[in-house]
């Protein structure tokens, strides 16, 4: 059994925790976190590239980026063969990095500031649908909301290269 002033001590110290906690508003710290997003990104105008500093992608924005429309196999080999900006290690970026530059609070089109070459329409990820392995996950840019496409559709194409561990 625990004596009374320890037994004390450790309900001050638990209820103390607790008030820091309740005065913290977790909005407040998700708008910050989304604000220091949108200061991340930066656009290198001469490479016609995004970089987010936050990710530490590299995201494709020349005009390829709004005429390239391919079936999933050819936006792969697209990605993989594509030597941009004196690099040549390019892929099709997974369903969480496109997210990862979609701003779902915006529309027409739907993707963060910074970039210039977007078309309002949906581009491939390499991500498969889990529960349905004949179909691929792309990303509306109007809505930034994610479908499924079969493999054969066409989609527009946006290369990424940078960090895999995101």
């Amino acid at each position: 059994m625990i004596n009374k002033p320890l037994q004390i001590i450790l309900i001050s110290t638990t209820l103390f925790s607790y008030e820091i906690n309740l005065g913290k508003s977790p909005d407040i710290q998700k708008e910050e976190v989304k604000a220091k997003v949108n200061i991340a990104l930066v656009r290198d105008n001469s490479k016609e590239l995004v970089i987010d500093k936050n990710t530490g992608l590299m995201w494709q924005d020349n005009i390829d980026s709004k005429t390239i429309r391919k079936n999933r196999k050819d936006a792969k080999q697209y990605c993989r063969s594509l030597v941009f900006a004196g690099y040549d290690d390019w892929y099709l970026p997974r369903i969480k990095e496109l997210k990862s530059i979609v701003d779902e609070k915006r529309f027409d089109p739907a993707i963060k500031v910074g970039f210039k070459n977007v078309v309002s329409d949906h581009y491939w990820s390499s991500s498969p649908n889990l529960s349905d392995i004949m179909n691929v996950l792309n990303i509306d840019f109007k809505s930034g909301k994610t479908y499924n496409n079969t493999r054969i559709g066409k989609c527009y194409v946006r290369c990424v290269r940078g960090n895999y561990t995101l």
